[in-house]
């Protein structure tokens, strides 16, 4: 079986470098992309089986590209987990109402981001040893 992918989207590169140190060692494909339009131009071509995507983007924000991706007979099967620093109620609402299957706060662990990660994977029957 390949690798199960896994696309990791935000516009602070440190943010991006900080949650792909957290996969080292798992096995896992990890992409990137830095803005909602990139996003959606790879969960399209190359249909991950997890997004990890910001909530506040340049241009088309997370919860955007989450709806366009839940909305998607062909894309709806793929896990959407959304990361902000907003912990409002509104910005809680913004991310489910878009269809995410999570919603995690900045700053994030280690251990939170591969549990939601898991959960997911575990969801869709794809069992990962993790490190």
């Amino acid at each position: 079986m390949a690798k199960p992918t896994i696309l990791l989207v935000d516009d602070v590169k440190s943010t991006l470098d900080l949650e792909k140190s957290f996969l080292e060692g798992t096995d896992l494909q990890v992409i990137t992309a830095s803005n909602g339009s990139e996003a959606l131009k790879m969960i399209i071509t190359k249909r991950p089986e997890v997004v990890f995507l910001d909530l506040m983007l340049p241009g088309m924000n997370g919860d955007a590209v989450c709806n366009f991706v839940k909305n998607r007979k062909e894309l709806k099967d793929i896990s959407v987990i959304i990361l902000t620093a907003k912990d409002d109620p509104g910005s809680l609402q913004r991310c489910f109402q878009s269809g995410c299957d999570a919603y995690v706060n900045k700053p994030i662990s280690r251990e939170e981001f591969l549990s939601k990660i898991k959960l997911v994977l575990d969801e869709k029957g794809i069992y990962l040893n993790w490190n």
